[in-house]
This record gives structure tokens, sequence and C-alpha cells, in this order.
């Protein structure tokens, strides 16, 4: 078997969603149906191709970084969906490599129909030597580039162009490959083929879905208490006869002023947009993807429009986390992301305090755990034996 040229990174992927989520498909199956029809294509053109999954499975950062490094392609296609309200799609490259073929990759996409927001760069912050992204920054060698098609929760045409358009993305990726590399590049046969990886079906009137002015599964979560971490100093609020994007601002709330904030959830006009009443602009929408570092909690009884982060403990493994004195800085992240580097809602300090320890609540995935923090609520922690954290019953 040929060694391939080029491995291809279908992004998150079994107990990870992504957060390129919405309620007409779960990213890590977009991205696989994206990435097994390049598979194909490339297959078809002669390409010597390999893949980091092939079916719907978790892959923590360490297994599908090795799986990269140690495939032998010089190239990575890194397949993903945005999410954060923008329009377009991006592509990313590191700071040593991989620019020119994530300009060919955009040029190619904005023939393709689809406007490209951005292609650039970014650094590990504090580190100006470092790639931000983890799979570009841990690959060593191989060529990688992020890919991100469009965004999951677009105000513009992303979301109707993704779901009939993706497809013909998938494709301009593998043309523009091809040009970059010199490889002979030859049309699919006939329409392209469909690849038979679930896509969620968009909710109609008859199955009960959405209700009015709400979008589908999010439903469920009206009632409940939308969370703005203490990390926070300045939260965009918006009218709700306007768009939720910059500039259309009413205002801003100040969650670190507070310790946090917490609001009840009145509606969801939209993906990861929610109705809130505070106090000093009175109803209005705001943006809250877990990306933000919001979070959502159920339903517990609380009452009022304007409430402060408290302690929502309800549940226990009888087992405790110890962090020890000899870290500074642990990572912790919202519990809706998966928590690896750049997911961060924010850091703990056991070097200030001669150690941590934390109640466990219950746990996301190997050795990631959920706790509860005086600075940030409700979060995941990644602690593997190999960082310093022990788990006892005391």
């Amino acid at each position: 078997m040929a060694k391939p040229i080029l491995i291809i990174d279908p992004g998150h992927g079994g107990i990870d969603p992504g957060g390129g989520t919405n309620r007409y498909w779960k990213e890590k199956d977009l991205t696989l149906k994206i990435s097994l029809y390049q598979y194909n294509r490339y297959k078809e053109l002669g390409v010597p191709v390999a893949m980091t999954r092939s079916i719907d499975k978790t892959l923590d950062p360490d297994e599908r970084t090795r799986i990269v490094r140690n495939s032998g392609a010089k190239y990575c296609h890194s397949n993903h969906i945005n999410a954060g309200g923008g329009d377009g799609a991006e592509v990313i490259h590191s700071i040593y490599d991989g620019k020119e073929m994530a300009e060919r990759i955009a040029q190619e996409l904005k023939r393709e129909g689809q406007n490209i927001r951005r292609v650039f760069t970014r650094t590990l912050p504090g580190n100006a030597s470092k790639d931000y992204y983890f799979i570009i920054r841990e690959t060593a060698t191989v060529i990688t580039n992020i890919i991100e098609y469009g965004f999951a929760d677009s105000p513009g045409d992303d979301i109707k162009q993704l779901r009939n358009n993706h497809l013909a993305y998938a494709e301009a990726v593998v043309r523009a490959f091809c040009q970059h590399v010199g490889i002979a590049y030859r049309r699919p046969k006939g329409e392209i083929d469909d690849v038979t990886i679930p896509i969620i079906s968009p909710p109609t009137e008859n199955n009960n879905l959405a209700g009015p002015g709400t979008t589908g599964e999010s439903s469920e979560e009206i009632g409940n208490y939308i969370h703005l971490p203490a990390s926070e100093n300045s939260w965009r609020v918006y009218p709700l006869n306007a768009a939720p994007v910059k500039g259309n601002e009413k205002g801003y709330l100040n969650p670190a002023k507070f310790s946090g904030l917490t609001y009840k959830i009145l509606d969801i006009p939209q993906e990861h947009v929610y109705t809130i009443e505070t106090n000093d602009f009175g109803k209005v929408k705001i943006y809250g993807h877990p990306s933000t570092g919001a979070s959502i909690t159920p339903t517990n009884g609380r009452t009022g429009r304007y409430l402060h982060r408290g302690n929502n403990t309800n549940t226990s493994t009888h087992k405790y986390l110890h962090l020890p004195s000899s870290i500074n800085s642990w990572r912790v992240y919202p519990l809706e992301v998966s928590p690896v580097k750049g997911n961060e809602v924010g850091f703990l300090n056991p070097g200030k305090f001669g150690g941590l320890t934390y109640e466990i609540l219950g746990s996301t995935q190997a050795h990631v755990y959920i706790i509860e923090t005086r600075d940030f609520g409700r979060v995941q922690i990644y602690a593997h034996p190999n960082t310093g954290a022990t788990i006892s019953n005391r």
C-alpha cells in the first residue's frame, strides 16, 4: 500500500459533537460526510490518502495528532464547521507553512459560491513561536490546514449553503489540492454522489420539533437558565427586533462585576440566541454559544429575572480531585465544548493556594471530570494521572 501524501481529519466525533452543530446537523456528522466524499474522490484520482477516522468515534487530541504524525503524509485537511455568529468560510494555516495551500483552498471555495471570511494564522498566547491550534501545532512536519466551511449559526446564508452545497465545497478543496501539488484533476463523473452519513432532518410543522419562535431541539431550554462567566467584562445584548450581530448592540452586561450573571431563558429566536430580561435594558436578545463560555442549566426552582451565579452542585460521586501545588495554571472548559486547548473558559491556580481539591460531580470522557468552581461555576477539567492530579475518596 502506497504511503499517503494526504490525510483527512474529520473534526470531532464520538462523544464530541462539535460546536458547529445546529438543528440541521451535528458538526461531527457533517465533517465526516465531507471527509468521506473527499477520501473517495482522492482515491478515484489516484492520490494516496488516509483518514484519522472513517466512522463516528471519539479521538482525543493526543490520539488524533499522533495518527496524523505517524501517517507519513505531507499534507492534512482538518475539516470543520464554524460557530460564533459569523458568515463565510475560514482557512487556517501554520505560522510556519501552509499559507499558499490555504489561499488556494479559499480561492476555490469562493469560485464555488462560498464567501471567504478570512485566511489566517494564530499564535499561542504567551508564546509567539507556537501555533495556537493543536491540530496544527502538534502534527510536526505535516502541512495542516483547518478548513471551516461556514458557520452553523450564521445570520447570513451559510446554513442554507452548507445544507445544499457541502459536497460541492468538499470538491472545491479536492480541486485546490490537486492544483497545489500538481496532480491532474478530473471532474467527478455525473452528479456528485452523496455519502450516507446521517444529517438531522429539518423540523416541520408536523414533526413537533419546533414551536413558535424557537429553533427545534433548543426549545427544551426555554425556562432554563443561561450563565455568563465571571471571566467576562463585557457581553453584548441586542434589541428583540434586530439581528444579534456587532453594531446592533443595545448595551453591555458586565458578568465580572457580579462574579458571573444568570438569567432565565424566555425564548430562543434562533440557535444559541436567547431572550432574557435584564434590569438595565428590559427584554433583550443575547448570544450564548458554548464557545463564548456561556452555559445552560435546567430550572431548579429559582425565580427572578436577575440572578448571581450560585452553587448548583446537585450530584456527587463521593470522590475528590486534587490538583498539586506545583502547578500554577490549570485549564478548565465549559461543559458544552471539547476539553482541548483553545476552548478554555479560564484557569485555576493550584500553586497560589498550596493545591486545590474539588468534588468530582461526573465525567464527560476518560480523565475529564466535572467540578464546580467559585470563579467559573460548573466546568470540565482534564486530569490524566500524568498531569500530577490525583483522585481519592477523601
